[in-house]
C-alpha cells in the first residue's frame, strides 16, 4: 500500500509507507508531519512546546520567552506561531502534486545539491560514466540516493572493503540487511551509522573507478570525493548528541575515525577517539558484565556487538597513538572483556563457548591460543604488541640487558614469533586462500595482518642497525655479537617479507591494500633494507634482492591513488635521499629523471624528534597537530609532510600497478616496466632456519660493485666500504631518527663518497 487514505484525501505525500522512509531524519519526518497537520487544518493541536523540544521529542517547560531545556543547552528557543489566514488560504489552494513534492523534498526522498556545487558537464564524459557505472552526482548530495539498488551497492561496498579492517566488524550483517530491506534502519541502527557506512562505500566505489581512467579523464574529475557530505552529516548528528551517547552512535563514531584517517582529518580523529573512550566508560562497555542465566540469543549478540565496538576503538586508538602514552586513551591497561568471537559464529548468531581474553594471552597462552583466534582477535593481539614495541624502544635504558631471556625485549620477540609461526592456515597468502579471502571481503584485512606482524618485528629489531638511534638503541653496545647479528638478520628478513607481500598483492588485486597501514609498512621496510644492505651485508645476492625490493616498494607507493594527489610524492621523500647516500643512486636518479618525477629532497623522518614523542612526520598525531596549526594560522593547507614544500606535483603512473601477467624485464629501459611481479613461492609463516644461526658476513673494506653514476677513477668503478656507510649512518642518525628541519650540511648529492 503506497499511501494511506487520509493522505490521499488531503493531497499530501505520505511518508509512512515509502521504502525510503528509513533514511528520513527526525527533523525531516517532523516537517513532513507538520505539512500533513497543516493540510488537515489541525496544526493548533500541537502548539505548546517550543520547536527544539518538539523536534527532539523532549518534555518542554513551555516557559516564555525560553524554556528551561533551551536555556541550559544554549539553544534558540522558538515557539510556533499560528499562521495567518492568508497563508492558510494559499496553502489550502496549493495543488496536491506541489504539496506532495515539497513534502518529499523535506523528507529527504529526493537528491539535493551538495554545498560543494559541481560544474555542469563535469560528469558527462562517457568514459567516466562507463568507469563508474553510476551517476556520481547522486553520490555527492547531502542525502542518500533515492535508488534502492544504489543504496544496496553502497552498503555492499562497505561490507566488502571496510567491514573487516581494523576490527570495525561490529555491524551484524544479517540483521543489518534485514533492517535495510524492511525500511527500519533509522530505528534499529540510527541514521549516523548508515550515513557513515555509505560514505565509506562511496569512497571505495569512486577510487576503484578511477583506476580505469587515463590521465586526462582522471585530471578532469572534480575535487569533491563522493560521500563527504554524508560523513559530515553523520559527524554533526553524533556530536550533537554526545551528551547522551548510544551504542549506535559509538558504531558510527568508529566508522568516522576510519573515514577521517582516509581523508587526512587527523585532528578530528584524535578528538573523536577521546569521545569514544569516555562514552565507552560511561556505558561500562569495557568492564565485565555477566549475562543473565537464561539470556536470549538477541542479548548474547548485543553483548558481542558491544565487545566488538570496544575492541575497534582500542585498535584505532593504539594505531593512532603509536605507543605515545600521552596520546593513548587506554594507556597500559586493556579492556577486561572477551576478544571478538569468530565471524562464522557472529554471522550465525552462535557465540563461542570458550571466550579468550587479551590479558591471559599476553601472560602465558600466546603459543597455544593463536591458532584458535579469528581475524578480528588476531588484529587486536598484533596491534597490542605493536604498542608495546613502540613504548619499549622509547625507553632510555642503556644498561638494559636486552639479550637476556628474561628481558622485555626478548619476551616481545618470543611473542611475535609465536604469533608468526602459529597463524591459522586460512590466513596464509597462498593461491588457494587468496580468492576465498577476496570473496569473503577479508582480503585487505588479511594482507594488513601480515604487514602488521612483519612491521612490528622489524620496528623492534631495527635499533640494532646503524643510524636508528632510538632511546633503547645504546643497550646494544654491550650485547653479544651473536645476538646483535641475529637481531639484524631478523630485522632484514621481515623487512624483505613486506616487499614479498606487496609483490603478491600487486599481482592479485588492488583490494589487497585497502588498509591505511600498507604504505607506512612499505616506507619503513624500504629504509630498513637500504641501511642493512649498506652497513651489514653487501654481498651481491643481498644487494640484488634489496634492489628489486626497493623498486617494488617505490612502484607500489607511486601507484597509491586514494590518499590524495600529493600522497605518492610525500611517501617516497624519505627514501630517495637514502638511495642517493647508501649505494642505490641509480634507482634514485632513474625515478627522478628517467620517469620524469620531480621529487624534492625533503627531510623526511623515521621517528621524529623528542618534543613530539619521536613520531614520524607521517604519524597521525603530528599530522593532526600540523593541520590544526595551519587552520589557526588561516593557511588551511592540507599536507602530510613537515617540510615547507607542500605543493608537490601529482605523481601519475603511466599505467596501473596491478598487472594480470608478469612483465618481461628485458622489454625496455623503463624502470617501471622492470618491476619483478612474479608471485613468491615461500611458506607464508616459516622462519628461515638459517636466521637462528646466521653469522655476520665478513666485511670487505672495499667492494667493487657495478652501479650507475658511481664515481669513476682511473677507469675503475669504486663503491664506498661498509665501514664508510656505517659512519655515514651514525653521523646522519639525527636525520634517520629524530628528524631535522634541514638536511645535514655535509650531504652533497653530487658527491658520490660519504664523509670519512
Amino acid at each position: 500500500m503506497p499511501e494511506c487514505r487520509n493522505c490521499l484525501r488531503l493531497g499530501v505525500g505520505c511518508p509512512g509507507f515509502s521504502p525510503q522512509s528509513e533514511f528520513i531524519s527526525r527533523k525531516e519526518m517532523q516537517k513532513s508531519a507538520d505539512d500533513i497537520f497543516r493540510a488537515a487544518g489541525v496544526e493548533k493541536r500541537r502548539v505548546g512546546s517550543c520547536e527544539e523540544c518538539r523536534s527532539s521529542k523532549h518534555r518542554c517547560t513551555k516557559t516564555r520567552p525560553s524554556c528551561r531545556r533551551c536555556i541550559l543547552r544554549h539553544l534558540p528557543c522558538v515557539y510556533p506561531s499560528k499562521p495567518d489566514k492568508q497563508q492558510e488560504r494559499e496553502s489550502s489552494t496549493q495543488p496536491a502534486s506541489s504539496v506532495a513534492s515539497s513534502t518529499a523534498a523535506a523528507a529527504g526522498l529526493t537528491s539535493t545539491a551538495s554545498v560543494q556545487s559541481l560544474d555542469v558537464g563535469q560528469w558527462t564524459n562517457p568514459a567516466l560514466l562507463h568507469a563508474f557505472g553510476v551517476n556520481i552526482e547522486s553520490l555527492c548530495t547531502d542525502t542518500l540516493p533515492k535508488d534502492h539498488g544504489l543504496r544496496l551497492r553502497l552498503v555492499n561496498a562497505f561490507f566488502d572493503r571496510s567491514h573487516h579492517l581494523r576490527c570495525i566488524s561490529f555491524v551484524h550483517p544479517p540483521s543489518f540487511m534485514q533492517s535495510l530491506e524492511s525500511a527500519t534502519i533509522a530505528e534499529d541502527y540510527g541514521e549516523p551509522l548508515l550515513y557513515a557506512m555509505c560514505a565509506l562505500g562511496a569512497r571505495h566505489i569512486y577510487f576503484d573507478a578511477t583506476l580505469a581512467l587515463d590521465g586526462p579523464d582522471r585530471e578532469s574529475l572534480p575535487s569533491i570525493v563522493p560521500g563527504q557530505a554524508w560523513a559530515e552529516r553523520a559527524r554533526k548528528e553524533i556530536l550533537g548528541e554526545m551528551h547522551a551517547p548510544t551504542v549506535q552512535n559509538l558504531m558510527a563514531g568508529a566508522l568516522l575515525c576510519e573515514y577521517g584517517l582516509r581523508e587526512d582529518q587527523h585532528a578530528l580523529v584524535f578528538i573523536l577517539l577521546a569521545f569514544l573512550h569516555r562514552a565507552i566508560r560511561l556505558l561500562s562497555l569495557d568492564m565485565p558484565r555477566p549475562l543473565p542465566d537464561h539470556c536470549t540469543v538477541a542479548q548474547m549478540m548485543q553483548r558481542e556487538v558491544e565487545n566488538r565496538i570496544v575492541w575497534a576503538c582500542f585498535v584505532i586508538d593504539g594505531l593512532a597513538a603509536n605507543g605515545v602514552e600521552k596520546n593513548m586513551c587506554w594507556k597500559d591497561n586493556v579492556p577486561n572483556i572477551p576478544l571478538p568471537c569468530s565471524d562464522d559464529c557472529f554471522n550465525t548468531s552462535q557465540l563461542s563457548l570458550i571466550p579468550h581474553y587479551l590479558s591471559q594471552i599476553e601472560d602465558s597462552a600466546m603459543h597455544t591460543v593463536i591458532a584458535d583466534l579469528d581475524l578480528a582477535a588476531l588484529l587486536v593481539v598484533v596491534v597490542r604488541l605493536r604498542t608495546k614495541v613502540m613504548q619499549l624502544i622509547r625507553v632510555a635504558a642503556p644498561k638494559m640487558r636486552v639479550w637476556e631471556t628474561s628481558s622485555e625485549f626478548v619476551r616481545i620477540i618470543d611473542q611475535l614469533m609465536a604469533l608468526y609461526n602459529n597463524l591459522p592456515e586460512r590466513y596464509y597468502l597462498t593461491d588457494a586462500s587468496l580468492y576465498m579471502l577476496k570473496d569473503k571481503g577479508m582480503l585487505g584485512a588479511v594482507f594488513a595482518l601480515h604487514l602488521f606482524i612483519h612491521a612490528v618485528i622489524f620496528d623492534l629489531t631495527r635499533i640494532s642497525l646503524a643510524g636508528f638511534s632510538f632511546p633503547l638503541a645504546p643497550a646494544f653496545k654491550h650485547a653479544p655479537s651473536e645476538f646483535l647479528t641475529h637481531c639484524q638478520s631478523l630485522c632484514r628478513f621481515h623487512a624483505s617479507r613486506v616487499s614479498d607481500i606487496i609483490r603478491t598483492g600487486m599481482s592479485f588485486s588492488p583490494k589487497a591494500f585497502d588498509d591505511l597501514f600498507c604504505p607506512d609498512a612499505a616506507v619503513e621496510s624500504t629504509k630498513v633494507q637500504i641501511i642493512y644492505a649498506a652497513t651489514v651485508d653487501r654481498s651481491p645476492q643481498t644487494l640484488q634482492v634489496t634492489r628489486d625490493n626497493i623498486i617494488t616498494n617505490l612502484n607500489f607507493l607511486l601507484g597509491i591513488h586514494d590518499r590524495g594527489k600529493e600522497a605518492p610524492t610525500q611517501f617516497i621523500r624519505g627514501i630517495i635521499p637514502l638511495c642517493h647516500l647508501f649505494g642505490f643512486r641509480d634507482i634514485a636518479e632513474r625515478y627522478q629523471e628517467t620517469l620524469g618525477l620531480s621529487i624534492p629532497i625533503d627531510p623526511a623522518e623515521v621517528t621524529g624528534s623528542p618534543d613530539v614523542h619521536h613520531l614520524s612526520a607521517l604519524a597521525s598525531f603530528r599530522r593532526g597537530r600540523l593541520q590544526l596549526s595551519e587552520a589557526q594560522s588561516g593557511s588551511g593547507g592540507k599536507t602530510i609532510s613537515s617540510g615547507k614544500d607542500t605543493k608537490s606535483p601529482l605523481i601519475q603512473a603511466s599505467q596501473s600497478i596491478f598487472y594480470d601477467e608478469p612483465i618481461d624485464k628485458g622489454s625496455g629501459n623503463d624502470l617501471a616496466s622492470s618491476l619483478p611481479l612474479l608471485r613468491p613461492s615461500y611458506p607464508p609463516f616459516e622462519v628461515a632456519p638459517e636466521l637462528m644461526s646466521q653469522s655476520l658476513i665478513q666485511r670487505n673494506p672495499l667492494q667493487v660493485m657495478p652501479s650507475a653514476s658511481v664515481m669513476a677513477q682511473n677507469g675503475a668503478l669504486f663503491q664506498p666500504s661498509v665501514d664508510d656507510y656505517i659512519k655515514t649512518a651514525d653521523e646522519m642518525s639525527t636525520f634517520l631518527t629524530w628528524g631535522m628541519l634541514e638536511m645535514p650540511q655535509w650531504i652533497n648529492f653530487s658527491d658520490q663518497m660519504p664523509p670519512g
